[in-house]
């Protein structure tokens, strides 16, 4: 059975879309005969996953068109927006950033096999880690986010990371409506921000619709074996990346970061959740690799649980109040990757016994 791992669960976040939208769709799937693949267990867990994700961008979506009616009232005058409606303002977008955060926790939980299948994976590059036009002109996905209010934006990335966590949280200026001391501390701190309501508009209708196209496709996915290990030696060596952005972010380098990014949650839980849908894959298919060597089959399971271990003790002291260093973090780092590249190492080897093409 797959390891449970920590997922970070906003508990307002939990409560309003248990309220308003319910638990999420239900997905069963037929018993497979025992030493056979369980390919359906690895498509339900994603379409579960990403159907939770697209119940949260549902709510966000009608969550921040209220703040987009109430700044249009007022003319986008935000300082005005905050005094004539402090008392809806506060706790409504609060409740905004934590259900965004509950879509992307799930989005996260989804990573793993979404990244990692080619058929899937325009999906990944759209909503969470493409680069902007900017950052990487060749590389960069080439779409238009038009706003309400007629600009468009060529080429800004992806809708978590570039468009919408900025957006809620404050850290590119050109997303800021009015910075202010929100909760009233004599301080003004990270997320206390009026978004620009045309930037959050617009970014939040596309994460929605995005999810829409992205469920669409998953509804759709017939997986295969070589999908299953096609993700697996895909994903599993790229684990340095997400420690090397963990490190540059506030959750390490403190207020001398200039991340833009990655400041609502630890990447230590985004890499947990990524890693537990790879986890769950190997699970569905490791009958295969047993019928043609148990002994490799129980040194993948096992470097699965060694990688899997070492992640959640680093993000369980995190959480308990421990501030690593950027120079941690880089060992933390260069650990892991030498911990993941092992692992990658027994999967392919599993792909040339089982002689797959991936």
């Amino acid at each position: 059975m797959p390891r449970c791992l920590p997922v970070v669960r906003a508990s307002l976040a939990v409560l309003i879309l248990a309220l308003l939208i319910g638990t999420g769709p239900s997905v069963s799937a037929q018993t497979p005969e025992a030493n056979e693949p369980d390919l359906a267990a690895v498509k339900a867990y994603l379409v579960d996953q990403v159907g939770q994700m697209k119940a949260a961008t549902t709510q966000v979506r009608a969550i921040t068109q209220r703040y987009y009616d109430l700044a249009q009232n007022a003319q986008f005058d935000y300082e005005g927006l905050w005094q004539t409606n402090k008392v809806e303002l506060a706790p409504l977008l609060m409740v905004d950033k934590q259900t965004w955060l509950e879509a992307s926790n799930r989005y996260e939980s989804s990573e793993g096999i979404v990244a990692g299948v080619p058929s899937l994976s325009y999906f990944d590059t759209w909503i969470d880690a493409g680069p902007s036009g900017t950052e990487d002109p060749a590389n960069a996905l080439d779409w238009t986010l038009t706003l309400p209010d007629g600009r468009k934006l060529e080429k800004p990335g992806n809708l978590m990371t570039h468009l919408t966590e900025p957006a809620f949280y404050g850290t590119i200026d050109e997303f800021v409506g009015l910075r202010l001391d929100m909760d009233g501390d004599g301080k003004q701190e990270l997320g206390e921000v009026l978004p620009e309501a045309n930037i959050l508009q617009g970014s939040v209708v596309a994460l929605d619709d995005a999810t829409s196209q992205l469920q669409q496709a998953v509804d759709a996915w017939q997986p295969t074996l070589e999908d299953a290990f096609t993700a697996l030696t895909t994903m599993i060596p790229t684990i340095n990346q997400y420690f090397e952005q963990w490190k540059l972010s506030t959750f390490v380098t403190g207020a001398q970061s200039t991340e833009t990014a990655f400041v609502a949650v630890s990447r230590l839980s985004d890499i947990n959740g990524i890693f537990h849908g790879l986890d769950v894959t190997y699970d569905g298919i490791r009958p295969a690799v047993t019928a043609v060597d148990p002994a490799l089959d129980a040194q993948i399971d096992a470097g699965f649980a060694d990688l899997v271990g070492y992640v959640t003790d680093l993000y369980a002291q995190e959480s308990g109040g421990t501030h690593f260093t950027p120079e941690q973090a880089d060992l933390f780092g260069a650990e892991a990757q030498s911990r993941a590249t092992n692992l990658a190492g027994l999967v392919s080897q599993a792909v040339a016994l089982l002689g797959l093409q991936v």
